[in-house]
């Protein structure tokens, strides 16, 4: 389908080009989509016979060319572009791929896009079968090694010593039919494993210990006009992720209490993997898979809520109060949590705007402002215009419980301020010394440098939460059971729940 493929960096400058056709001058192609895509442009775009199959992901372009009108799938290619970001996310070990990792893995990734494609038809891009016979080795910055990544690079280790005892296994058993370092062996091996029924799972796999987790992760997606007092959305988007370190060829059920309660409803919100069997669902009350070596996404899924249900964390409260005769207005904040009180949030943080305070008061910021908030701290940014509550740590409820912070800023007094110029004109004294963060002039630097921050959230109030051991549709897994008729092994399976905001979680002043 695809005649080449491009990764072009911010600029839609290339960094990768990849020619699958013999395609002559392919590098023009990339030079005539930097001319013809604009931001308001679809994901596809015809000019002149040649269609442009494109995604944006974390600032980087992923194009597809075909050239001549031949007949092709779209949403083939959309999904392959989306796939092949995800595999170089898993290969590099990093949650974001920018220009940097791109130019310093440039080998990996044509190693990559051969693989998985061929003569530009999508093949393959399971990582858990790809990396089987791709064992170049990412170059890794510093920076990239975080420790929020920490967990999956172990657990990708572990894999890679599964994947050298499943090699070494299969390589002894090339010794005995005089194929020794002969990789004719390891790449037949590789394609009945791409090939036969079970394509997501190679046969040989063994652990010492099995084990499945299993984390349900759901993000709650909240809009809401405070003037009004008008929701405008609602609802929950979840997915079921699975670590699987089973040997042999398991079969695990998982029962999920929605399913019990109204399963044609849940199934048709629910995305399955491959693994699962389609067919069988309407017949049972679980889910039935043989699951891929590693992790993977079993399902993903969207809940509606009605429209008076609470979120998680619900800004209660948002009011700036003017006090003449202090000279000073205050902003105070108020929230309520809307979760199980057992639990609590191990991350809460609060981003208050204060565009429009700052646009109709005159603030005097030679003057420290006050904080004060009943959980947590509070901090002013300059650059951004806002205050950040840090809230992390704040006990669940269901509206017994309210957590406030308040801010207080001194007014700029004009009187005041021309009696103390003639003051200081009248002293032979030199004006007293400042001490401490002189804010006037840091705010003074920072316009004239243009770093005012001004985005489309001037007037939103955005919450970035976790509320671990928790999900906030009520999902919760029955039981989960594996079986392995051949075998017979004890495994030990784990669930664990979490609740997050969505990027559209916010409350509009």
């Amino acid at each position: 389908m695809s005649s080449c493929i491009f990764i072009l960096d911010e600029q839609l400058n290339p960094l990768i080009l990849k020619n699958f056709k013999s395609v002559h001058n392919c590098e023009a192609f990339a030079h005539y989509f930097k001319k013809v895509y604009k931001q308001e442009s679809g994901p596809i775009i015809s000019h002149r016979g040649i269609v442009y199959v494109s995604i944006c992901r974390d600032g980087l372009f992923y194009v597809s060319v075909v050239l001549n009108g031949l007949a092709f799938n779209v949403m083939a290619i959309l999904v392959y572009l989306s796939e092949l970001n995800t595999l170089l996310k898993r290969y590099l070990r990093i949650g974001k791929i920018d220009k940097t990792s791109i130019m310093d893995n440039f080998n990996l990734v044509y190693e990559l896009l051969d693989e998985s494609s061929d003569y530009g038809i999508p093949q393959l891009t399971d990582y858990n079968i790809i990396r089987d016979f791709i064992k170049i080795k990412p170059n890794l910055s510093v920076q990239d090694t975080d420790s929020h990544h920490s967990k999956s690079e172990e657990s990708d280790d572990d894999n890679d010593k599964k994947v050298s005892s499943i090699i070494k296994e299969n390589k002894d058993k090339s010794n005995k039919h005089g194929l020794q370092d002969d990789e004719q062996y390891m790449n037949s091996f590789i394609l009945r494993a791409t090939t036969q029924a079970i394509s997501w799972r190679p046969k040989g796999i063994y652990y010492a210990k099995n084990e499945l987790f299993v984390d349900i992760i759901e993000s709650q997606v909240y809009l809401v006009d405070l003037k009004c007092n008008q929701v405008r959305k609602n609802f929950i988007q979840g997915k079921i992720i699975c670590r699987s370190y089973l040997s042999g060829m398991p079969k695990v059920k998982m029962c999920i209490n929605k399913m019990l309660k109204d399963k044609t409803s849940f199934l048709e919100r629910t995305k399955f993997h491959q693994c699962v069997a389609l067919d069988s669902l309407d017949n049972q009350d679980f889910i039935g898979f043989i699951p891929p070596d590693g992790e993977f996404q079993l399902c993903e899924y969207k809940l509606k809520r009605h429209i008076n249900d609470a979120p998680i964390v619900k800004v209660i409260n948002h009011q700036v109060i003017k006090h003449k005769r202090k000279n000073k207005i205050q902003v105070v904040v108020t929230v309520e949590p809307h979760f199980k009180a057992q639990n609590s949030a191990s991350s809460l943080k609060i981003k208050i705007p204060l565009d429009s305070v700052m646009r109709d008061y005159t603030i005097d910021l030679r003057r420290q402002p006050r904080f004060k908030s009943d959980i947590g701290s509070v901090a002013f940014n300059l650059t951004e215009r806002t205050i950040l509550w840090d809230a992390e740590g704040m006990k669940g409820g269901h509206g017994e419980k309210q957590y406030s912070a308040q801010v207080e800023f001194f007014l700029f007094d004009e009187v005041k301020e021309q009696e103390r110029i003639l003051e200081l004109k009248a002293s032979m004294d030199p004006p007293p010394l400042r001490t401490g963060i002189q804010l006037d002039q840091l705010y003074a630097q920072v316009q004239q440098n243009g770093e005012v921050s001004k985005g489309d959230t001037c007037d939103l109030i955005l919450l970035d939460f976790e509320v671990p051991y928790y999900a906030c549709s009520g999902l919760k897994v029955e039981y989960l059971k594996v079986e392995e008729n051949q075998l017979q092994y004890q495994s030990f399976p784990w669930v664990r729940y979490k609740t997050i905001n969505d990027q559209e979680y916010a409350f509009q002043i």
